[in-house]
């Protein structure tokens, strides 16, 4: 790589940007500045890159969304793909819209017919133009659910997925700092593709969204029956293409959180927006429970995930984890393929870390089951090399979930719109989503997960990772661990730095291990953070009380948690 001074000079002759042009000026005499921005180039992760905005290869900003825009063009041309052209869209975060537009006047000036979304939109919908379009490849501007200083971008390709190992290796090799592209690289704005916001949400809709609403007996749902519902989007761009969707599957219009309404990339109160995050849901909440209502949603700022809260029978608050929001999703879909007999053709995926309450509740129904790697480049890859079969189902427990295949990536909107529609079936029934719980449990075991995450520094969480695989502990938290996976080792199903333990915990009072009770942890690094990431879970087959025994599960996996954090503390 160039000299980090050299490279600074070369950057601030061609950099578009006056903000970041202004600081580099300001900045440039600090060594430490100038190497932490210009002395390593960001690095592909999860099908594109995210990082704090600012100038240098380190941060995100215009130059580098063009050059990573010159690395995708470059693919696909020499993938044979360049004339089916490229979509691109954007968020509402500062700076986003004129990275967008950089990155598509790049592509169209390299020959690619490229088309830009007018204004900013969900990454389900430039994910689902990809596929309308039959498209070479997508570019998606956007930092999701990242802290709000932060921006990226997002690559999809020719299937509709997210880019994949070793396509993501492929273009990152191409992204050449030797020679930065300048204005003078850019094709004229008119010689881009507008695609006007208000269509493209239409298009999206009509693909995506179910327009017959049945429960799981075939009969019509009374939209009276549809409890009302809370929805923020976060500060985020969900809201317009969100009451499109519900009008359209006949659903109630939600109760707006109006000041997360429309889109601010600033997201005022909400430093980390992501819906995962303790507070981020509190003014949805607040504002149901004025309004006497029991159900609150939320998309996270780029609308791709879904959050649910809902009111137990004591009136408290209960924030639905990814897993159990994916069972309730996954048992709706079923039931709405069977009555339409396509039940025994579907099949679903989610990932390792994810619980496996879907996976038991699909075997029990007859559904095929493909357990993945984390992401959804991954999740989506069955309905990939399984055209023929109905796809069902996909879901991470990081609150992403596929309810359809007119978008092949999580899509929170389409998500939000069945989870409507189940909530008024179980209404009809007199029950709520947490009950609907308790009855699956009865049925395929009571399963509780739970995450802890560990900040630490890098080399530290290798050092960890390596004892694990290299001397892997007997006991966790008193309890003997009877199997050992290394999803390293080639016999592993995938390869993944991903290690998990198998637990025979004893039953109360007792050194004998408990028969009725399994523990599972994965542990892995973060892909995007300097953390380790902890999931675990714990099954009861046969729960004889529902809620005591989650109690206790629960109870479990905090103690188990708190043995397994020790091990990435610094010695």
């Amino acid at each position: 790589m160039t000299n980090p001074a050299e490279l600074l000079d070369s950057w601030l002759e061609i950099d578009p940007d006056p903000s970041t042009r202004q600081a580099i000026g300001a900045e440039r005499h600090r060594s430490e500045w100038v190497q932490a921005r210009f002395g390593s180039v960001l690095r592909f992760g999860t099908a594109g890159m995210r990082a704090p905005a600012g100038p240098g290869p380190a941060r995100m900003n215009r130059v580098m969304a063009r050059i990573a825009a010159r690395a995708v063009g470059a693919e696909l041309i020499a993938s044979g793909l360049g004339s089916r052209g490229a979509v691109v869209g954007f968020d509402a975060r500062p700076g986003s819209a004129d990275m967008a537009l950089d990155a598509a006047r790049l592509l169209a000036a390299m020959g690619i017919p490229t088309a830009i979304i007018d204004g900013p939109a969900p990454t389900p919908l430039l994910a689902r133009q990809l596929l309308a379009r039959s498209a070479g490849a997508g570019v998606m501007v956007t930092a999701s659910h990242n802290p709000r200083d932060d921006n990226g971008l997002k690559v999809y390709w020719a299937d509709g997925t997210q880019i994949r190992p070793p396509l993501d290796q492929r273009i990152e090799a191409r992204m050449d700092l030797s020679s930065l592209p300048a204005d003078s690289d850019l094709a004229a704005r008119h010689e881009v593709e507008s695609l006007e916001v208000r269509s493209v949400i239409a298009e999206y809709v009509g693909a995506a969204v179910r327009r017959p609403v049945f429960d799981a007996d075939g009969q019509p749902v009374d939209p009276s029956d549809v409890p009302p519902i809370v929805y923020t989007a976060l500060c985020g761009v969900g809201s317009q293409t969100l009451g499109h969707a519900f009008a359209t599957a006949g659903l109630p219009p939600p109760i707006y959180v109006e000041h997360q309404r429309h889109p601010d990339g600033a997201f005022p109160g909400l430093p980390f927006p992501n819906p995962e995050e303790p507070g981020t849901l509190d003014d949805a909440m607040a504002l149901a429970t004025d309004h006497g209502v029991d159900l609150a949603l939320a998309n996270d700022p780029d609308a791709d995930r879904l959050a649910v809260a809902v009111r137990d029978q004591e009136g408290a608050w209960h924030r639905m984890s990814g897993d159990e929001l994916g069972v309730l999703l996954c048992d709706w879909l079923i039931g709405l393929a069977a009555e339409h007999g396509a039940a025994r053709q579907a099949i679903s995926a989610s990932s390792v870390v994810s619980g496996r309450m879907v996976e038991a509740l699909c075997t029990a129904r007859g559904v095929a089951h493909h357990r993945t790697l984390t992401g959804f480049k991954w999740i989506m890859e069955p309905r990939l090399t399984n055209p023929e079969a109905h796809w069902l189902f996909g879901y991470e427990e990081a609150l992403g979930y596929s309810v359809t295949d007119a978008v092949l990536d999580k899509d929170g909107i389409s998500a939000a719109v069945e989870f409507a529609r189940m909530a008024g079936a179980l209404s009809a029934r007199g029950i709520g989503p947490l009950e609907r719980l308790d009855e699956l449990a009865g049925e395929v075991g009571l399963h509780v997960t739970s995450a802890a995450s560990v900040r630490a520094h890098t080399d530290d969480i290798a050092v960890a990772m390596t004892a694990l695989r290299t001397d892997p502990p007997r006991t966790v938290a008193g309890h003997p661990v009877t199997k050992v996976t290394d999803w390293l080792d080639p016999s592993a199903p995938h390869p993944a730095d991903l290690v998990e333990l198998e637990l025979a915990p004893a039953t109360a009072g007792s050194s004998r291990p408990d028969p009725e009770t399994q523990v599972r942890i994965c542990i892995r690094p973060s892909g995007t953070e300097p953390k380790a990431k902890i999931y675990l879970e714990a099954v009861s087959p046969n729960p004889r009380n529902v809620a005591a025994e989650r109690r206790r599960l629960q109870a479990l996996l905090d103690a188990i948690a708190a043995d397994v954090s020790v091990w990435f503390e610094p010695a």
